[in-house]
């Protein structure tokens, strides 16, 4: 299954295979919300899912242990995958109860902040976490109102984090 198809992802460059990994269900149990993960399975799963030729993972801060699984699993395969992540959620999901922060299991946009300090600290927390020293794709998660991106000069914050050399390209995740 190595001979995926692939797919230039936007106007990136970036040659994606056209099935990718969303890591949400590596996030254990965050706030009495996902399912508890044997000790080896994150590391099977994400090693399986690179061997099966699968070039992009998409996770994100609020995605529980997730960024930490990519980190202390697969960092030594960095070259092998593209890393998406998310900005604008929580540093940590776990200071809310599972009904203020889902509606059917899906994280809630209100509680999503993008201001300036947020979005670095989310930035630099993902680096961290996942062991890398570049997202190649950094997108803000839930769609945010062009207003409050302006409001917060959200957009110029990923472009420094780009001009930096954190992120390669910034995007929008959206649940539309």
């Amino acid at each position: 299954m190595t001979d995926l198809p692939k797919r230039q992802l936007g106007r990136t460059g970036l040659e994606v295979t056209t099935l990718g990994f969303g890591a949400l269900e590596l996030r254990g149990v965050v706030a009495g919300i996902g399912r508890l993960l044997e000790p080896s399975e994150p590391e099977l799963i994400l090693n399986a899912v690179l061997d099966a030729g699968i070039n992009y993972i998409d996770v994100a801060v609020d995605y529980g242990e997730a960024e930490s699984h990519i980190g202390r699993c697969i960092a030594s395969r960095r070259r092998e995958f593209f890393l998406a992540t998310k900005c604008g959620c929580p540093l940590d999901v776990s200071q809310f109860s599972p009904n203020e922060r889902t509606r059917y299991g899906v994280p809630l946009p209100r509680l999503h902040d993008y201001s300036r300090q947020n979005i670095i600290a989310a930035c630099h927390q993902s680096l961290r976490r996942m062991r890398t020293d570049y997202l190649d794709v950094l997108q803000f998660h839930f769609s945010p109102a062009k207003s409050i991106l302006e409001q917060e000069d959200a957009i110029a914050t990923l472009q420094s984090l780009k001009q930096q050399g954190k992120i390669r390209f910034l995007g929008c995740s959206s649940m539309l």
